[in-house]
């Protein structure tokens, strides 16, 4: 038995030069402020003023506590002896069975992660600049004239330098799309759980079965602490979420028209003044519901369109409750075709629900939490006779809230953050059943081998000294999730995914081939489009909820070995390599065309898991 306790000291990283930016108040703090507002029915116009200033100036913090974490490990490994009766036979023996078990906690370092995000992305660290689009035709655009020098109509100037900075609530810099550091970061932290029984059954014979766990908790996920809020309707304790769920579902799936839409509570008490007479609607007046259900689908009973993007949720809130678009005088205009011109603002003004700072502000949250489990079997056979190999086949489940692949960001991000228990799911990386296998076997033919042991030098040349070798690998089908398409239901700055309707979908074909003639996740690429609706007001929709191709790879190796004859200690080698012997094909899922609003193309594979068949040859001198 082992057993350890690790003190690991993580003092929060700074800029060298004192440029690093702070929250005059804890993001923590400020985003539990909104969400109290929001379920008493107040406006966010009552939130605090985010301002940004010196880290190590007054009222600055640090990225993050000072973490002292301590890590507690324990180790058992026991052999029963097994001298006699039905111990030995189940155990072997002495020294032929062991018993481990073990358990450790293991904090990440992350310093380093959060300084290249914070130093490239961050308030006080980095600004972008964005020329404004549409502006300029090809004939008007200004022309360079050196190489290095950009015409100064082309960008707009910088924002003045220093801090302390305060993000406007109105005209220039105001709801914008930013970043920071929720400094209130917990250290994360997993622990790693094992247990283990293996027996040597002789021969060089050995087998395995173990369970494998391990449990990440604090896991940094990025979250919008400046998401649209849930505003709870006081007089009818109705709440915006279920209100435009309410309003979409009647418009998008139940056939009811603009003049045919009952009054929803919501938008009756909260915008009163959206209420308005229409022209294209013979001067009658159109409740507030009404209008709201005009500006986010249109009437196409009567021609009319929706205001911008149709069916985009965050886009009609903007539009209703954005000070820089909704009529803060009250009264709702509309154009000579009936369409939408403004909204009037929400009983209690503009930014009822959303922040007049920022449309988004991402921080990194240390709200993750994680899980996987796995059994793992092995058989392995050691070097003796020439051949030696191993089976390993694993059976797990990892599911968390947010996760990238290795190749991704270092975390998710959730799209919700009033419920971010709607993100959990299998992890974006999850596999649930793994198999591999490889060997090297020496062919029993030449000197010293089991058939011709003592045959001449130059017959040995020919049927001597070969050795093949394989590695073989495959897998379960790799996560893969639908998503909205350019509509944002819940959140401004992130789209949604999709959410399955309960239509059976056509099964995932391994060949990648279907009737429109490219490589498609399904053959019927119409069926599976129909089994996905577009997700409503306040949900994240459904993470990782198909499978695709897993992966599938055979690699082998011929080799022959000339011994030398002037020393039986050098020999020329001769390798011939292949991978991917079978030239099978596996699709990405990853790479697939995943919109709902995308039907032409749905399910379109763009990019291959792994390589066509290569073979590579070599020589290689040993002594």
């Amino acid at each position: 038995m082992t057993a350890g306790l690790r003190l690991s000291l993580e003092p929060p990283v700074y800029e060298a030069n004192g440029q690093q930016a702070s929250t005059n108040i804890p993001l923590n703090t400020w985003l539990a402020d909104r969400a109290n507002l929001a379920a008493q029915g107040q406006s966010q116009a009552g939130a605090p003023l985010i301002q940004f200033i010196p880290e190590n100036g007054a009222g600055g913090r640090p990225m993050y506590p000072y973490h002292k974490n301590l890590a507690p490990r324990l180790g058992i490994a026991y052999s029963p002896k097994g001298d006699s009766g039905l111990s030995k036979f189940f155990f072997g023996g002495p020294g032929k069975t062991s018993i481990r078990a073990g358990a450790g906690m293991y904090y990440d370092l992350i310093g380093q992660p959060l300084a290249q995000s914070f130093s490239s992305s961050q308030f006080g660290l980095s600004s972008s600049l964005s020329n404004p689009a549409n502006i300029l035709n090809s004939a008007q655009v200004p022309r360079f004239t050196t190489f290095y020098g950009v015409p100064s109509v082309l960008v707009p100037p910088p924002p003045p330098g220093g801090l302390p900075v305060t993000y406007p609530t109105s005209g220039s810099g105001s709801f914008a799309i930013t970043n920071s550091v929720d400094d209130n970061l917990k250290a994360p932290y997993s622990i790693s759980l094992d247990f283990g029984v293996g027996r040597e059954l002789g021969k060089g014979f050995f087998v395995q079965a173990a369970y494998v766990g391990r449990l990440s908790r604090h896991s940094l996920i990025q979250r919008d602490l400046a998401m649209p809020t849930d505003l709870v309707d006081p007089k009818s304790g109705q709440d915006y979420f279920g209100a435009m769920t309410q309003l979409a579902t009647m418009l998008d799936y139940q056939g009811v028209t603009i003049s045919n839409l009952p009054k929803i509570p919501f938008f009756e008490d909260m915008w009163p003044g959206a209420a308005g007479v229409n022209p294209a609607y013979g001067g009658n007046v159109l409740s507030s519901t009404q209008v709201w259900g005009l500006d986010y689908k249109g009437d196409p009973t009567k021609g009319i369109k929706a205001n911008s993007n149709p069916g985009d949720f965050t886009n009609t809130l903007n539009n209703a409750d954005n000070g820089a678009n909704c009529n803060a005088k009250g009264g709702t205009t509309f154009k000579s075709t009936g369409q939408v011109s403004g909204i009037s603002c929400g009983v209690y003004g503009p930014f009822m629900i959303f922040n007049p700072q920022f449309s988004a502000l991402s921080a990194n949250s240390s709200i993750g939490k994680g899980d996987y489990h796995a059994m793992q079997w092995t058989v392995r056979k050691r070097f003796n006779n020439g051949l030696q190999f191993d089976i390993n086949y694993t059976l797990s489940k990892s599911i968390d809230l947010a996760s990238a692949t290795e190749g991704g960001s270092f975390s998710g991000f959730v799209i919700n953050t009033w419920n971010p228990s709607q993100m959990r799911a299998v992890s974006s990386y999850d596999t649930l059943q793994s198999i591999n296998a490889n060997f090297v076997y020496q062919l029993p033919f030449g000197r010293g081998r089991q058939f011709g042991t003592n045959i001449n030098k130059i017959v040995d040349a020919f049927i001597g000294g070969w050795e093949v070798s394989g590695l073989y690998r495959q897998t379960s089908g790799l996560p893969l999730t639908i998503i909205n398409g350019q509509r944002w239901p819940t959140n401004w700055n992130v789209d949604a995914n999709a959410t399955p309707n309960g239509q059976p979908l056509p099964p995932i074909v391994s060949t990648g081939n279907s009737s429109a003639g490219y490589p498609s996740l399904w053959q019927n690429s119409a069926q599976a489009f129909a089994g996905f609706n577009e997700t409503m007001a306040g949900q994240s929709g459904i993470r990782d909820s198909l499978r695709g191709n897993g992966l599938f790879n055979i690699d082998t190796g011929l080799y022959k070995n000339f011994t030398m004859p002037y020393s039986e200690h050098h020999k020329l080698q001769f390798r011939w390599e292949t991978y991917n012997l079978t030239n099978s094909v596996r699709f990405d899922p990853a790479s697939a065309s995943n919109s709902v609003l995308i039907s032409s193309s749905f399910g379109k594979l763009s990019s291959q898991l792994g390589t066509p068949r290569q073979m590579q040859f070599a020589m290689k001198y040993i002594w």
